[in-house]
Formats: C-alpha cells, sequence, structure tokens
C-alpha cells in the first residue's frame, strides 16, 4: 500500500524523480525525498559549490507560520535537516516506525488497563480488609460494653440491701423435711397434759384439815 496515496499523482512522483537526478548540468536544486505527511525534501545550492548543499522543507500544505510545520516533521527528516543524519530516511523506514509507535501506544494501552485493574483489586481488598477490622472491632467494643454493664449491675446489687432482700423475697424457702406443723390449739395441749402421768391433778396430794 503506497503511504502516499491521494497526496500526489503518478506524475508528479515521475517528476520528482526526474528532479531527484544529479546527472544534469546547471541543475541547482535537487529532490531528496517524502515524509508520510506528504512535505518534501530538498538539497539546493546557491553559489554553484556542490560540496556543500543547502537542505531544505517544502511543506504539502503552505501554513501561516513556519513553526506550525514542525508538527508534521518526523524526526528522522529533522536530524537530516540538521545534519546530524547523513542518509535521508525512506518511506519503508518511516511506516516501519510508525508502526512501531502504534504498537507501543498498544502496549502502554494494555499496561495502563492492567495497572488500573490491579489498583482496583488492591483497593477491593484493602477494603474488604478494612470492613472485616470494622466489624470486628464493633463486635469486641459491644462485648466490652456488655462486660462493663454487667459488672455495674453486680456491684449495684451487692450495695442495694433492697435488691438483696428482693433477691431472698423471690427465691423459694426451703423447708427442712422433718419439720412438722405445731399446733398451737390450748384445749388439745390441756388435754394432752391430763391425760399423762406427770399431770399435776394426779400427782397432787392433799393433805386433810385437823
Amino acid at each position: 500500500m503506497d503511504p502516499l496515496r491521494g497526496k500526489y499523482t503518478y506524475f508528479q512522483k515521475l517528476l520528482h524523480r526526474f528532479k531527484a537526478r544529479r546527472d544534469i548540468p546547471f541543475r541547482r536544486s535537487f529532490f531528496v525525498g517524502y515524509d508520510l505527511h506528504g512535505n518534501t525534501y530538498w538539497e539546493f545550492t546557491v553559489d554553484g559549490n556542490m560540496q556543500r548543499l543547502r537542505r531544505k522543507l517544502e511543506p504539502y500544505e503552505p501554513k501561516l507560520f513556519k513553526a506550525d510545520y514542525f508538527s508534521t516533521i518526523p524526526p528522522q527528516w529533522l536530524s537530516w535537516l540538521r545534519r546530524t543524519r547523513r542518509e535521508p530516511p525512506t518511506l519503508q523506514e518511516l511506516v516501519n516506525d510508525q508502526m512501531r509507535q502504534e504498537r507501543i501506544k498498544i502496549l502502554a494501552q494494555h499496561a495502563d488497563e492492567k495497572w488500573r485493574n490491579e489498583k482496583l483489586r488492591l483497593e477491593n481488598e484493602q477494603a474488604l480488609k478494612l470492613k472485616g477490622e470494622l466489624k470486628r472491632s464493633q463486635k469486641e467494643s459491644e462485648e466490652f460494653e456488655k462486660q462493663q454493664q454487667e459488672a455495674i449491675n453486680r456491684e449495684k446489687s451487692q450495695d442495694d440491701p433492697w435488691a438483696k432482700a428482693d433477691s431472698n423475697k423471690d427465691s423459694d424457702p426451703i423447708e427442712p423435711a422433718n419439720l412438722k406443723p405445731k399446733n398451737n390449739d390450748p384445749w388439745a395441749e390441756t388435754d394432752a397434759k391430763s391425760k399423762s402421768k406427770d399431770s399435776p391433778i394426779e400427782t397432787t396430794n392433799i393433805k386433810p384439815r385437823k
């Protein structure tokens, strides 16, 4: 697939190939190559010195300010313009670099998604741990308050005599099995005494008077 499809016609490309030839006399500018944005790069001379050619960029779409072209210049061509690179880059090199950048973007998105999921997992795990700790602390506090309340009630019952009386009153009295109910009838007691051998009437001796 042609990366410059739709930017230059077949005849324009033929013209650029013709202008790239350096064996034609009296020619002062030479075509060098394209970038993926359609910009063209040239070498030219002003004083006729072919040993020290100057380099320039011809933008595909003219803009108002020169600085607006910098966003469309690849780093490979920028190095060539600054003479830090001797050979100009090819279209295949630019395509491979663009594919590499796309792969890096995809890998970066996957890495971001992975770390985002890991962060959510850690946050959920931490939330579950915190929830468990809160439940445990709440349960311990409830048990502690219950023990404190039982201790306070126990101290109050020990210090309050009315509470003791109420507790004794509420408790069932235990009657011994060998105890028999007492008979409080006075006539029965007197009759029993009169019939006994130790009755005072039978044992009394009355002396006659002289």
